[in-house]
C-alpha cells in the first residue's frame, strides 16, 4: 500500500513537509480503521486531537494504535529497452 509523502498534521493553512513516522489507525470491536500517518514531531498534537475526535462521535471509539513505519530499501528493476530483446 502507498503510503503518503508527508505527515498529516494541518494547522490552520500551515500543511507539515516532514514525512511520516508512524501509521495511526483506531482498533474498535475487532476491526482496524486507518486514520492517517504522523511524523514525530506531530505525534502528541495528533492523539490529543484524536481523543477529542472520538469523544464527540466524529471518528470511532477504540485504542488509538501508532505503528512505526519501517522503511524497506531494495533494488529498483526499471524497464528498458534492452527488455524487449529478451522476448
Amino acid at each position: 500500500m502507498a503510503l503518503p509523502k508527508t505527515c498529516s498534521f494541518r494547522d490552520k493553512d500551515f500543511d507539515c513537509p516532514l514525512p511520516p513516522s508512524y501509521i495511526i489507525s483506531v482498533v474498535n470491536n475487532g476491526e482496524e480503521y486507518m486514520i492517517a500517518v504522523v511524523c514525530q514531531d506531530h505525534r502528541n498534537q495528533m492523539e490529543n486531537w484524536l481523543m477529542d475526535m472520538q469523544s464527540v462521535g466524529k471518528i470511532p471509539s477504540g485504542k488509538i494504535k501508532f505503528q512505526e513505519i519501517k522503511l524497506v530499501v531494495t533494488d529498483c528493476i526499471r524497464d528498458s529497452d534492452d527488455d524487449n530483446s529478451l522476448m
